[in-house]
C-alpha cells in the first residue's frame, strides 16, 4: 500500500490515540480501528478482517507510531470486520485478546465448526416462512465469512464494568448488547471519549436481528443500551463506521425514533392477519436481490416483532413447523 494512503488512513483523534481506517473486502466500505500508544508498545481496539492488505496496514501503522509490538487487542464484538484478524495479531507470543464472554461461545460455531450452525439457521429460516430453496442458499451464506476470520483464544473474558488500560488512557467497559450479545463500548470519563463500535453510528442504524445466536429480545437490549450511553454525556463519539461526532443525545433520539416508526409500520402490515416473519420482512423492505441483505432484513423484522410481543402488542404462535405473528 502506498505511504500516502497509510498517512490518509491514520489520524490522531486524541492524545496518543490514532484512528486507522481499514478496507472491508467484498464491500465498498471502511471500518475504523483505534491504536493507543504507550511508549514503544501499543494497544488496539478492533482489528478489521483477516486480509493481507488490512493486516499489513495495522503492522505499518504500529511501526509508524514508533511501537515495537501490540500489547493487547480489545474487540467490541466478533463480526468479521471487527474480529477477523484476531488470530493473526493475538495469541501466544502476540497480543492479549480481551473480549466479552458472551461473544466467546459464538466463535467456533460461526467460523470454525459451521455445519451445526448452518443447519440450525436453515431450520430457523424455514419455520419463519422462508421458501426451502431460499433457505438452503441463505443458510450457507455464512460460509464465505469464515474465509476472512482467523479466531484467537481470549486472554481475558469481560463482563462489562471493568477498567482497562488502553495505551495511556483508562477505558471503562460498557456492555451494550443488541447488535451482538457481547457487544461492548469503551468510555473514558476524564476525556469524555466514547468508542462506540457498531452500537451508535452517525449515519446508519446497525442491524439488530433476532436469530439463533442473538439474545432473546435484542431490540429492547439495544434501545436500553442507547439510553445508557446517552446518559454518560460523552464529549465525542468515535464509531466503527463513519466519522466522529459529538451530538450523541440527538443521534440516540433519532435512532430510537427510527425503531419506533418501524414498530408502527409492522403493526400496520400485520394488522389482524397471521403472518410469518418472512412475509413481514418482504412487505416492509420489498424483495432484495442480495442474499445477505435478505437474511438481515428477516432478522431485523423478527427483532421488531419479538419486541412488540414482549410489549404485549403482538401475539406470537409457535409450533415445530412455524412461527407466526398476529396483532393484538
Amino acid at each position: 500500500m502506498p505511504e500516502m494512503a497509510l498517512e490518509q488512513a491514520l489520524t490522531e483523534v486524541a492524545t496518543d490515540v490514532f484512528e486507522l481506517r481499514l478496507p472491508i473486502p467484498f464491500e465498498d466500505g471502511l471500518v475504523n480501528v483505534f491504536l493507543f500508544k504507550d511508549g514503544d508498545e501499543a494497544d488496539l481496539l478492533d482489528c478489521g478482517m483477516n486480509s493481507e492488505e488490512s493486516v499489513e496496514m495495522i503492522r505499518r501503522a504500529v511501526e509508524q507510531l514508533g511501537a515495537r509490538r501490540l500489547r493487547k487487542l480489545v474487540v467490541t464484538h466478533i463480526h468479521p470486520d471487527h474480529y477477523g484478524a484476531a488470530g493473526t495479531l493475538a495469541g501466544e507470543g502476540r497480543a492479549d485478546l480481551y473480549i466479552h464472554r458472551l461473544e466467546v461461545p459464538l466463535v467456533q460455531p460461526r467460523y470454525v465448526e459451521l455445519e451445526h450452525l448452518v443447519e440450525e439457521v436453515r431450520r430457523y429460516l424455514l419455520i419463519n416462512g422462508v421458501p426451502p430453496d431460499d433457505a438452503e442458499v441463505l443458510s450457507n451464506s455464512q460460509r464465505a465469512l469464515s474465509q476472512v476470520v482467523k479466531p484467537a483464544d481470549p486472554a481475558v473474558q469481560l463482563d462489562g464494568a471493568e477498567d482497562v488500560a488502553m495505551g495511556r488512557h483508562t477505558m471503562h467497559i460498557e456492555w451494550t448488547p443488541g447488535h451482538s450479545p457481547g457487544h461492548i463500548c469503551l468510555f473514558e470519563k476524564k476525556s469524555g471519549l466514547l468508542f462506540a463500535g457498531d452500537h451508535i453510528l452517525p449515519d446508519l442504524s446497525p442491524n439488530i436481528g433476532l436469530h439463533p445466536q442473538s439474545t432473546p429480545d435484542p431490540l429492547h437490549d439495544y434501545l436500553e443500551g442507547l439510553r445508557r450511553m446517552a446518559a454518560l454525556e460523552p464529549k465525542e463519539v468515535l464509531p466503527a463506521h463513519g466519522r466522529p461526532f459529538s451530538t450523541v443525545a440527538a443521534r440516540v433520539e433519532a435512532l430510537t425514533r427510527h425503531h419506533r416508526r418501524r414498530f408502527d409500520q409492522i403493526l400496520e402490515i400485520v394488522d389482524r392477519d397471521e403472518k410469518t416473519g418472512w412475509q413481514v420482512a418482504r412487505d416492509l423492505w420489498g424483495p432484495r436481490e442480495n442474499l445477505y441483505e435478505k437474511r438481515l432484513a428477516l432478522q431485523e423484522g423478527l427483532a421488531h416483532l419479538q419486541a412488540l410481543a414482549v410489549e404485549g402488542r403482538m401475539a406470537k404462535s409457535v409450533t415445530p413447523e412455524s412461527v407466526r405473528w398476529r396483532r393484538i
